[in-house]
């Protein structure tokens, strides 16, 4: 790691580039720009963790915002560490730490460092702002990510979202449920095709998750849909009633493998684990298009739950 103090952003790319030079580092292959905003280390260190397995998706410049600190001497400065490959693989890594005022303007922090004719996207890693796209950064940015499940409150900040969202707005708990919604899907293509008639879903009501599976499915099936709450990390099992019987898909707690129940046939297992925030991340920087899908699930499919 190469660590300096009292410096500048422009100074810190030109570190960048002398490190590029020396074999160490490389932004030729780069495809994106992912800006990171967090609170404190615990964000940091989430960032970090994600970046080495993301980036072998995603080649990627990340630059990690850190919140404007106060130093005993008062005196506006940044400090910055930028990670090397024995830290972070092919990644790059850059953490910012504005002091004393050095932080107010976020954009002109990570503007000298972001590549050229690659995507923006900003992640606010701990704390989800009620309108994304009208903060600084938000306007800088092609997609914003914001992760509700990180929240104090994960549902009330999807609803806030749903009422500020604009066109590449996203969040990480979509992501989350891309399993659910695969596996659900597939078994209502699955003969006799009847229709649904109701459906049920158990899983932590106090979590994005659920609530945005069963926002997914009122909007997308049109029947009433019964969200009830388990005292679990997530989902816990999914029940579509149908005029031959039921369809289910039941994961335990903790468990990573989940049950595929249908009338008069056999039990099916697959893998079905939480997905990790690397899995979340990966899925969500694929594309800069708009996620047309998420968009009304939030704006009509949670407004159909009672």
């Amino acid at each position: 790691m190469t660590t300096l103090t009292n410096t500048t952003s422009a100074e810190v790319a030109r570190e960048l580039e002398r490190i590029r030079d020396l074999g160490g580092s490389s932004a030729l292959g780069k495809v994106l720009n992912l800006i990171a905003v967090v609170r404190n280390d615990d964000g940091v260190r989430a960032v970090v963790d994600s970046a080495v397995d993301v980036a072998q998706a995603h080649p990627l410049r990340v630059i990690v915002l850190m919140p404007d600190a106060t130093s005993d001497d008062g005196k506006p400065r940044l400090d910055a560490e930028i990670m090397l490959k024995e830290d972070v693989g092919v990644a790059e890594v850059v953490i910012l730490r504005p002091y004393n005022g050095a932080g107010q303007n976020e954009v002109s922090l990570v503007l000298p460092l972001l590549l050229s004719d690659a995507p923006v996207f900003t992640w606010w890693v701990q704390e989800a702002p009620k309108n994304p796209s009208q903060t600084s950064l938000g306007r800088v940015s092609t997609r914003r990510i914001t992760n509700a499940n990180s929240t104090r409150n994960p549902v009330a900040a999807l609803t806030a979202l749903a009422q500020h969202r604009q066109p590449g707005d996203t969040d990480l708990t979509w992501a989350g449920i891309t399993l659910w919604r695969s596996q659900l899907a597939a078994l209502l293509n699955e003969a006799p095709y009847e229709p649904v008639t109701e459906a049920f879903v158990h899983g932590n009501t106090s979590r994005g998750g659920a609530n945005l599976l069963a926002g997914w499915l009122a909007l997308r099936l049109g029947v009433p849909v019964h969200l009830e709450h388990r005292e679990t990390a997530g989902i816990d099992s999914v029940e579509l009633c149908r005029e031959s019987g039921s369809l289910s898909i039941s994961r335990p707690q903790d468990g990573d493998v989940a049950i595929i129940s249908r009338p008069d046939r056999a039990d099916l297992q697959v893998a079905m684990p939480m997905r990790t925030l690397q899995a979340q991340l990966i899925e969500e920087l694929r594309t800069v298009n708009d996620d047309l899908e998420f968009a009304a699930v939030l704006r009509e499919g949670l407004a159909l739950l009672n």
